[in-house]
């Protein structure tokens, strides 16, 4: 069952929050039926970038909005910095700096994203993304113990 809760909280910013099993091509699917309904430019704008980005990027973002809501800021804070760091040193895809290559350095905006469909995505490079580092880079430590007196 999808629940798409599609709430504009200005006209800059949209929270999508999706509740389902699978995330495939649906994440654009729905925004896009409701935007060729209400006929309004801005969803119409906001669909068109949604589909501009990276099919990974747009997984990462929804896990990340779905684990967030349950989260403590310490632990929001940390998988943040996993997911960045993941990011920029292209352990799983290079799509941030191809985005940056794309819209910054070559200004052609036409990004070769990998993979380059919703569907190619595989739950696991996403779950990559979230796990813990092992060894290979340091976990963010946070202040904690200075900041809170009962820990």
């Amino acid at each position: 069952m999808i629940l798409l809760l599609w709430k504009v909280v200005s006209r800059n910013v949209v929270i999508l929050f999706i509740q389902m099993k699978e995330v495939h091509c649906v994440v654009l699917q729905t925004p896009e039926r409701e935007a060729s309904i209400s006929s309004d430019e801005w969803s119409t704008a906001t669909v068109k970038r949604l589909k501009e980005a990276s099919p990974l990027a747009l997984k990462l973002a929804l896990k990340s909005i779905r684990e967030g809501r349950y989260q403590t800021l310490d632990q929001c804070l940390i998988r943040e910095y996993r997911m960045t760091l993941r990011s920029i040193t292209k352990q799983v895809s290079g799509d941030f700096s191809e985005g940056v290559r794309a819209r910054l350095v070559a200004k052609d905006l036409n990004p070769k994203w990998n993979p380059p469909r919703l569907d190619l995505v595989s739950e696991d490079m996403v779950e990559s993304y979230f796990a813990p580092f092992g060894g290979s880079e340091p976990e963010l430590e946070l202040p904690t113990k200075l900041r809170e007196a009962f820990i």
